[in-house]
């Protein structure tokens, strides 16, 4: 899990990697 507030492209979209870290605890 990401812990994370990093910034990166994912599928050419920048999100934070504390936002994918809440989707991966649902």
């Amino acid at each position: 899990m990401f812990l994370k507030t990093e910034s990166f492209e994912h599928n050419g979209v920048t999100v934070t990697l504390s936002e994918l870290s809440a989707l991966q605890r649902i």
